[in-house]
């Protein structure tokens, strides 16, 4: 039964335009990001700043960035304004706004999930060989259908990664799809993660195990690895597994 429609194109409404304050870095830079139509991995692409770094400051994880001048003159905004939010946000005047549905159209039955052009290794690891990541296309479900897939979740905090390897099989094999809460940024609990350590991407399972957190394989042909305190700021989350597509979709 299908359950998920494939598009290559954004669904498109009329907008209107209110001024808003923007309060944190996160917020501005998305605020740019949104009105300008820059993606994440289009915005690295213009500032020469790493994807990573771009992905970090747009969640908050990051307060600031050396390449915040870079970052500013891509997305065509005064670097004050984007650093602390002072003056306007254009050299023309022009205040920070937000693009809000029009009151007269009717709210969208629409949760789309974009999927991201990038593999993650369920093996050794893949090399990361580029730190731009692009959006291929996106999967639409009805809003009350992703309700039961994914939650309360936005969908701007669902993407989809394409896992390569075996070595989570038999519960992810190569070629599955997985659905990622990209909202979390740190272990929180055991489960399944994307995430980048040293130059290499991952998906394993995580588990703390005493002050250590074990990297963990379903197959048994891999043996388990450690985070330690002493490697730790190698280690950068990207995401929390929630839904992988096989042959069905299938909770984690």
């Amino acid at each position: 039964m299908a359950i998920a429609k494939r598009v290559l194109t954004i669904n498109t409404q009329a907008y209107k335009f209110n001024v808003m304050k923007k309060e944190t870095l996160a917020e501005r830079l998305n605020l740019a990001m949104e009105l300008s139509g820059m993606s994440q991995g289009a915005l690295a692409k213009a500032s020469g700043v790493a994807q990573p770094t771009i992905w970090r400051l747009t969640s908050g994880n990051a307060r600031g960035s050396t390449k915040i001048v870079e970052i500013a003159n891509a997305l065509g905004v005064r670097t004050d304004w984007l650093s602390t939010g002072s003056g306007p946000m254009r050299d023309d005047g022009q205040e920070p706004v937000s693009a809000l549905p029009q009151q007269n159209t009717s709210p969208s039955d629409v949760f789309r999930v974009e999927v991201l052009d990038l593999t993650v290794s369920a093996g050794p690891g893949s090399f990361m060989i580029s730190e731009f990541v692009e959006v291929l296309h996106a999967i639409e479900f009805t809003t009350e259908h992703a309700r039961s897939l994914f939650g309360n979740r936005s969908q701007a905090d669902v993407k989809v990664m394409t896992v390569d390897g075996d070595s989570m099989c038999p519960t992810i094999q190569s070629g599955d799809r997985l659905f990622f809460d990209v909202s979390v940024r740190s272990f929180k609990v055991d489960g399944v993660y994307a995430f980048i350590f040293g130059q290499h991407f991952h998906v394993k399972r995580l588990q703390m195990q005493g002050l250590q957190l074990a990297v963990l394989s379903d197959n048994p042909a891999y043996k388990d690895w450690y985070v330690t305190e002493e490697n730790q700021d190698q280690l950068y989350i990207m995401g929390k597994a929630l839904i992988h597509e096989s042959i069905a979709y299938n909770k984690l």
